[in-house]
C-alpha cells in the first residue's frame, strides 16, 4: 500500500525547542523514527513552502516526495453564523472589547505573554482577554492571573465545533500565539477560522512561522515577534484604538 505522511509539526525538534524532551537517548530514538518516516513515505504533504524547504535543506528529503497543501476549511458555517452576543452574555462580557484565543493552552503557545500584556493594560476596563480551551499550561496561567489579581483575563472551557463560529463572531480580535522558543516552520491552523469569520488578527509569532507572512499579505491584522512585550502591548493598543478599521481588516482576511 502507499504511505502518505501528512506533516504539520517537526517532531522531535519542537519538543526539544520547548525543553520538554531533554534525554539524549530518547532524542536519538525519535530522530531515527523521524528519518524512517521520511524514508518510508511515498509522499509527504506539508502546509507551507517553508515546511517544504525545511525538509529539503534540514532533513535531506527528496523534493519530488513533497507536496504543499495549504490549510483550508469549509466557509459555510462561518458565513451562516451571525453575531448574537450569546457568548458575551454567557461570559458576562457584554460591554467589553474582546481579544479571543481559542484552542490548546500548552507550552508551545507561550500564552504567558498574553497575561503580561493584560497586566500592562489592567487600567483599561474595556479590554478583556478571553482564553477558551484547555491544556497542560492552563492551571499555571490561571495561577499567574490570580497572583497578579487581574480581572481582564477570562478562562472558559472548549466550545463545540458547531458553536465555534458563533463564539468567534462575538469577539473583536483573534489572537495567534506561539512561543519564541520554537525554531521550526508553523502555520497556526486556528488562523483560518479567524479569517473565515472575518475577524481581525493579532499574532505573536517566532520568525520561522508562516503565519506572520499570511497576515501581512492579507493585511488583516498585526504581527509582533513573540517575546517582545513592549511591541505586543503597542499592537494591542493600536488595534483597540483603531476600531473603525476592524471591519476592513476582517474583510481583508475573509
Amino acid at each position: 500500500s502507499k504511505f502518505i505522511l501528512n506533516l504539520h509539526d517537526f517532531f522531535p525538534q519542537n519538543a526539544i525547542d520547548l525543553e520538554i524532551l531533554k534525554n539524549k537517548l530518547l532524542i536519538k530514538f525519535f530522530e531515527r523514527m523521524e528519518r524512517n518516516a521520511y524514508l518510508g513515505a511515498d509522499a509527504i504533504v506539508v502546509p507551507s513552502q517553508s515546511h517544504k524547504q525545511y525538509l529539503i535543506e534540514k532533513k535531506k528529503v527528496l523534493e519530488s516526495k513533497i507536496s504543499v497543501v495549504y490549510h483550508w476549511l469549509d466557509l459555510e458555517p462561518f458565513l451562516k453564523a451571525k453575531r448574537s452576543n450569546k457568548f458575551r452574555k454567557l461570559y458576562g462580557l457584554e460591554d467589553k472589547f474582546i481579544f479571543l484565543f481559542a484552542g490548546v493552552i500548552g507550552p508551545s503557545q507561550g500564552l504567558e505573554l498574553i497575561i503580561k500584556i493584560a497586566e500592562k493594560l489592567r487600567d483599561n476596563k474595556e479590554i478583556v482577554f478571553l482564553l477558551v480551551g484547555d491544556g497542560s499550561s492552563k492551571k499555571d496561567l490561571m495561577k499567574m492571573v490570580e497572583d497578579l489579581k487581574l480581572t481582564n483575563v477570562v478562562f472558559q472551557p472548549f466550545v463545540s465545533l458547531e458553536e465555534y463560529p458563533e463564539l468567534v463572531k462575538d469577539c473583536e480580535v483573534g489572537i495567534i500565539s506561539l512561543t519564541e522558543k520554537n525554531t521550526t516552520p508553523t502555520v497556526p491552523a486556528k488562523l483560518t477560522g479567524y479569517l473565515a469569520a472575518g475577524l481581525p488578527v493579532i499574532a505573536f509569532l517566532h520568525p520561522q512561522s508562516d503565519g506572520g507572512e499570511i497576515i501581512q499579505e492579507a493585511q488583516c491584522g498585526y504581527v509582533v515577534r513573540s517575546g517582545d512585550l513592549d511591541q505586543a502591548v503597542k499592537a494591542v493598543q493600536a488595534i483597540y484604538q483603531e476600531k473603525e478599521k476592524l471591519q476592513k481588516l476582517g474583510n481583508n482576511g475573509l
